[in-house]
């Protein structure tokens, strides 16, 4: 009794109400596995290593939590849970009845795993769960048992993962066979239960499906930071902090700092999208202030988160936990609807358009007027480049004429050099000779003519 009082401290008990139904769990609700008490349970407070784990020495890890003290309670003993408006449970309840979902997801006579899809149970499975969990709990008519089953379903998907982790998938990469597969039955699972599910891990359609989940959790970029705090709770820690409901930017940051009590981000991937969001959200603040800036401010970060993170997808909504979805969200009321009219989210929609429209006609204008100077600046250089090629073509072309008529003056030059020396040797011939001065010049001009056209 003592420890139950330190395992459930602080948590609110009921005892004058009456439960739905009684502990009667008859053949379906008891374990191959039974404390003294009647008890369900898994295992010790320790799981045994598997066959893989005893050949490398391998330290026993820690069992799942049977949830001992609230399996305990007396008849007629209940704890009480609060929820929000939207039906989540929260505070400190809200995790003591996950914990207890999860003893009954790991039960495999309350909850058998042999079955391919948790749609598959039979109602009396269904009905037995719930009448469990009311006897156990007070859920004070908030919580949905569709949502209670629901949460069961995905302990029970999460328990048969890690089933599959450590007491298959190892023996299957050390090359065993299905016999040992078969005798490495985990601790306070059903021999038959086991065997199903081995042969359903067999199948190429697990195989498949199995990659395609490996997949989309690796596309995972923000992992669960707030351990049992689950997003509800969370969030109903803000709201009675700030009197108001959070953004979905608020959430993003809340749900995603450490587990220290500090205000640093789990990862620098987080902060690092947070910032930039935060930038986003600044520049689309409304110049003008008003009496409905917070609500606006909180408008503002919600269509920041969207499109940075995309809209949400099969109908469920990140960042409020379990269970919510957008006609929970939009019929109880959210952070965009209910605390804002209307009219105040027209006039914001309409404020943000004409900022945008404003800051485009702004972009638009600088950038004509930037391509004006580009081209304006392309122009000159183009005239400077062509002025300078052609004066430096002229200068060229100048001094080729010159070369050529230096040239052509040296070739002129010689050629009378040339004619004067032939001149002055056929007057020395002649004069050798004693021709007359008429004959001389006569002889002398034939021959210097017809030595001009030979040559």
């Amino acid at each position: 009794m003592n420890r139950r009082k330190r395992t459930l401290k602080g948590v609110r008990i009921s005892t004058g109400g009456s439960s739905t139904g009684s502990n009667t769990l008859g053949s379906a609700a008891t374990d191959s596995q039974t404390t003294g008490d009647g008890t369900p349970t898994q295992s010790s407070e320790e799981v045994p290593a598997t066959p893989a784990e005893a050949a490398k020495g391998t330290k026993r890890k820690r069992g799942p939590t049977n949830m001992k003290d609230i399996w305990n309670l007396e008849p007629g003993t209940r704890i009480v849970v609060d929820a929000n408006q939207y039906g989540q449970p929260i505070g400190m309840e809200a995790s003591k009845l996950s914990e207890f979902l999860g003893t009954i997801a790991r039960t495999g006579s309350i909850c058998p795993l042999n079955t391919k899809h948790w749609k598959h149970l039979s109602k009396y499975v269904l009905e037995n769960i719930l009448r469990i969990v009311h006897e156990k709990f007070d859920l004070q008519g908030k919580v949905e048992d569709s949502d209670i089953l629901s949460h069961v379903g995905k302990l029970r998907k999460e328990f048969k993962s890690t089933l599959k982790t450590r007491y298959y998938k190892e023996m299957v990469q050390e090359g065993r066979s299905i016999e040992e597969i078969y005798d490495n039955n985990p601790p306070g699972v059903h021999d038959d239960q086991w065997k199903w599910l081995v042969d359903r891990w067999e199948t190429p359609q697990a195989a498949a499906q199995s990659e395609k989940a490996q997949e989309s959790r690796r596309k995972v970029r923000y992992a669960h930071t707030a351990g049992r705090t689950g997003y509800a709770t969370l969030n109903a820690q803000f709201a009675e902090k700030e009197g108001r409901e959070p953004s979905r930017l608020e959430q993003f940051r809340i749900q995603h700092l450490r587990k220290d009590g500090s205000d640093n981000f789990s990862s620098d991937a987080a902060e690092q999208v947070y910032d930039e969001a935060c930038k986003m959200v600044k520049d689309s603040m409304p110049i003008s202030d008003s009496p409905s800036a917070p609500q606006v401010h909180v408008a503002i970060e919600n269509a920041v988160y969207t499109q940075m993170f995309g809209p949400d997808k099969n109908g469920k909504i990140l960042g409020y936990g379990r269970g919510m979805t957008k006609s929970k969200l939009f019929g109880y009321g959210s952070v965009t609807r209910g605390s804002q009219s209307t009219s105040a989210i027209s006039t914001l929609i309409e404020e943000m358009n004409a900022k945008h429209v404003e800051q485009i006609q702004t972009i638009q204008s600088e950038q004509a007027l930037r391509e004006k100077t580009l081209l304006e600046e392309a122009e000159s250089r183009f005239r400077s480049e062509a002025v300078e090629r052609e004066a430096r073509l002229i200068a060229e072309a100048e001094e080729r004429f010159m070369k050529l008529t230096e040239i052509r003056e040296a070739k002129f030059m010689d050629m009378l050099d040339a004619r004067e020396k032939k001149y002055e040797a056929l007057i020395n011939e002649c004069m050798a000779k004693g021709m007359s001065i008429e004959f001389q010049s006569s002889r002398l001009d034939d021959k210097a003519f017809s030595s001009d056209d030979d040559e």
